[in-house]
């Protein structure tokens, strides 16, 4: 073993830092701390003849809380580990031969000085890989690809050589060489040549094949649901890519609380290697409720409570109940993931709803259910029916005697779209819903319908920083008879369309003023958020839309008014505050608007 200045520039397999020092800073004595909070992080040395450009580097790894020394003997004892420190932090940096000397300490008044000769930095003069087992070609010229990612002339800067070290790792692991580890690294310094050698050792192992999965606990969830997660084919080569999916898959299921995965170290009779889960149940049951707050569309309450779980097969059954202003509704629901292929879901609800809006008093009864798939992380589609009872009695219709009553069958598709990680607050991303709706009614009349809606908006942060641009834009279309439940026209206006205006008051009027109820529907949004802190925020926004009779109409009669808000973050997502004002405010309508509710407007 070749040493410099007293420094072992040897790698050795079990973890020991290169060149005698230490990539993390909490290696260093310096950053052990003594955990009582009580005295102040300083230096506790003077630092004299460091390279340029490593003052503020080196004085943080010496940094420690530290009680001062009580004797010249303890500040002796302490000046020399700081010098220590600071030998391995110099070669950690690429100055190999560095050597740092306390001054005779005589007095614990003030603090002891290090003198610093760090001398030349040495650089990188060749870099070798070996292997202890045969690996594949294209392998080989990954690996070749990383080795020069080091080049020859480079510092020598053990953070730089050790990164090289765990890259190889990881190379040889995405070609399926699971076990792959260092062997360790070789480094031969010439004190003449102010140069290192370096000779990475790797042990590839074996060529790994994933094979079955093997769950030795699963707690209340049946092995054939669990299965249903796996993300590889028997005999797919191993990536770790695979199995951190299935852990993400596992995680996201919200049936596990404890998640263990681990591969097997023996190959089964077919030469795969099993995937071995071990699985603890998360709580079945969970509860929640919110509240909202407007002037425009009232004051509302929700409620659900949900058991997970219900049959073993990760199905949910859900009850969500609502009480509002203008709306109440009931609902239970039913979803059952992962049928026949992973992402698979039926979803099946049955619920009552009662609205009373400026436009019509509704009753509802309706039972369905859908299907949907993912095509992959982004995007999925759903396809459904559903029948629906309503009782509409329609403000435009006030002169007759009894309420409408309609039985509406309908076949809902839709595509969604999202790359969006924080649902109730988006910080980037993009999304996008499409769903046509075709349906007939029957009862008190007959009439055919196809209900189109598109929605979408996206998220960007500016230059990194705390502010975030958000845009969001909605169009919807209706084609067949209105002679449906007036639900299934377009309203504009309000808390979820275009703040500031009264709820659906941007909507067609008959003669005699009643709202009718639109078939095109446009609105689109613009915010500026900041979040100032962890806690709080603010947003400024644009609104403006309208619902008409065409598409033409929408854009002639369009709204817009603008606002700003506050947001305050408990930790589950923001809650808000908005405040709106048309721009061109009329005869009749309010200066103001306020909205209060949980997760941002979009």
């Amino acid at each position: 073993m070749t040493t410099v200045a007293g420094r072992a520039l040897t790698h050795p397999a079990t973890g020991v830092c290169l060149l005698g020092a230490v990539t993390a800073c909490a290696g260093f004595p310096g950053h052990s701390g003594n955990g009582t909070g009580s005295i102040s992080r300083q230096v506790p040395v003077e630092l004299e003849g460091l390279p340029s450009g490593l003052d503020t580097k080196a004085k943080a790894v010496l940094e420690t809380d530290d009680a001062a020394p009580r004797s010249v003997l303890e500040s002796r004892r302490k000046a020399a580990a700081s010098a220590d420190t600071l030998e391995e932090f110099l070669a950690s940096e690429g100055y190999l031969a560095a050597d740092v000397s306390p001054e005779l300490i005589e007095s614990v008044d003030k603090k002891p000085r290090l003198d610093v000769s760090a001398g030349d930095m040495f650089h990188v003069a060749s870099v070798t890989l070996t292997l202890d087992a045969d690996v594949s070609g294209t392998l080989t010229a990954s690996l070749e690809d990383d080795r020069k990612s080091l080049a020859i002339g480079a510092p020598a800067r053990t953070s730089d050589i050790e990164a090289l070290d765990a890259q190889f790792v990881r190379t040889l692991r995405q070609g399926g060489h699971a076990f792959a580890e260092s062997g360790g690294i070789d480094a031969l310094a010439s004190r003449k040549d102010k140069t290192v050698e370096l000779t990475y050792a790797l042990a590839p192992g074996p060529f790994v094949r994933l094979g079955d999965m093997v769950v030795l606990e699963s707690g209340g969830c049946k092995v054939t649901t669990i299965c249903a997660l796996r993300t590889w084919k028997p005999g797919d080569a191993y990536t770790p890519d695979k199995i951190d999916q299935l852990r993400l898959r596992l995680r996201s299921s919200g049936l596990f609380d404890g998640i263990g995965v681990e591969l097997s170290k023996t190959p089964d009779e077919d030469g795969y290697y099993p995937v071995q889960l071990t699985l603890s149940d998360a709580k079945r049951r969970s509860v929640g409720a919110g509240v909202t707050a407007s002037t425009t569309d009232g004051v509302g309450a929700d409620a659900y409570w949900e058991r997970r779980n219900v049959t073993g097969r990760g199905d949910t059954f859900r009850v969500q109940g609502e009480v509002a202003t203008v709306a109440r509704d009931l609902t239970a629901e039913y979803t059952r993931p992962n049928i026949g292929r992973y992402g698979r879901t039926l979803t099946a609800e049955a619920g009552i709803r009662a609205e009373e809006t400026d436009a019509y008093d509704l009753q509802g009864i309706k039972v369905g259910a859908a299907l949907s798939q993912p095509f992959n992380k982004q995007l999925t589609l759903s396809a459904g029916a559903s029948i629906d009872a309503t009782r509409t009695k329609e403000a435009s219709l006030s002169s007759l005697p009894e309420p409408i009553e309609l039985y509406t069958l309908s076949f809902p598709l839709a595509v969604t779209y999202s790359t969006v990680m924080q649902p109730l607050d988006p910080q980037a991303g993009q999304r996008a819903f499409l769903g046509i709706e075709p349906g007939m009614s029957v009862g008190d009349s007959t009439a055919g319908y196809t209900r189109m809606l598109l929605t979408g908006s996206t998220y960007h942060k500016i230059a990194d920083g705390p502010f975030v641009a958000a845009i969001r834009g909605e169009f919807g279309a209706f084609l067949g008879s209105n002679a449906v439940p007036i639900d299934r026209l377009f309203f504009a206006g309000g808390g979820g369309s275009v703040r500031g205006f009264e709820y659906q008051s941007l909507s067609p009027r008959d003669a005699n003023g009643a709202l009718i109820g639109g078939r095109s529907l446009f609105d689109v949004s613009a915010e500026l958020r900041w979040r100032r802190s962890d806690k709080l925020g603010y947003v400024l926004f644009v609104d403006s839309g309208a619902a008409a009779d065409s598409a033409d109409e929408v854009f002639n009669n369009m709204r817009t008014a603008v606002g700003f808000g506050f947001r305050y973050y408990p930790g589950f997502g923001p809650i808000r505050v908005d405040i709106a004002t048309p721009v061109d405010r009329r005869d009749g309508e309010d200066p103001v608007q306020f909205y209060v509710s949980i997760g941002q407007s979009f």
